[in-house]
């Protein structure tokens, strides 16, 4: 396990709250307003194309996998911004939640059956560390990375280095000035939850109606679906 010594531990954490001062008068909102800018018609036209693919007739690996080509689009936009380079795999060791759904698409393009996972067996921040990597990390790359989850696709450090993302003797990054990808995961959910229509009766009028409920998603790990990576 990586670790710093109590004297770099104390420096580390003096040059996070140096850069969250500079952070906080506004250094990272002038790049992120910037990204977020040459987003918006790019976002406009995600949210067309992904609300058609939400109702569309298809099967859900292609609807994945078209959310995952969106978020590459708005990724290719944001990478000169971003901290994020080749090499640098801080991220690599913190946990990564995956629906079943995911894991499998993955799966079968890395010829790999994931485990079956019942629920989230990882996911606690306190497993953040060095000696926990994601199992497809080899060579300080990803292994998988045109297959890897949108989890991964989507996370962009804004900040100029990767100061904020190193992991620390006692677990996970500080916080980290990440790119806003929330409503890629919101799509993300409804597409990998379990829709349900029942036929209720509306407690005013006495009529029948039709409800549809949602299920969330078997959600794990991609060490839990993974364990061996791609052996």
């Amino acid at each position: 396990m990586t670790t710093l010594t109590p004297s770099l531990d104390g420096q580390h954490r003096a040059n996070v709250a140096a850069r969250w001062r500079e952070i906080d008068a506004g250094k990272i909102i002038r790049v992120i307003d910037l990204v977020n800018e040459r987003a918006l018609p790019v976002k406009a036209r995600h949210q067309e194309r992904l609300n058609r693919i939400l109702n569309a007739d298809i099967k859900l690996d292609a609807k994945i996998y078209a959310l995952w080509e969106a978020v590459d689009e708005i990724g290719a936009l944001a990478a000169p911004h971003s901290a994020c380079r080749r090499g640098c795999s801080h991220c690599c060791h913190v946990p990564v939640l995956v629906p079943e759904q995911e894991a499998a698409l993955i799966g079968k393009r890395i010829g790999v059956k994931p485990a079956k996972v019942k629920g989230v067996k990882r996911g606690d921040e306190s497993l953040a560390r060095y000696d926990n990597p994601c199992p497809f990390l080899k060579g300080g790359a990803c292994s998988i990375y045109a297959s890897r989850p949108l989890a991964c696709r989507q996370q962009f450090n804004m900040d100029s280095d990767a100061l904020l993302c190193e992991l620390v003797e006692d677990g996970a990054p500080p916080k980290v000035p990440y790119l806003n990808m929330f409503d890629y995961t919101t799509v993300l959910a409804m597409m990998t939850a379990r829709r349900e229509s029942r036929i209720e009766r509306d407690p005013l009028t006495g009529l029948p109606v039709v409800e549809e409920r949602y299920t969330p998603p078997n959600v794990g790990d991609i060490r839990d679906f993974f364990p061996n990576g791609k052996r």
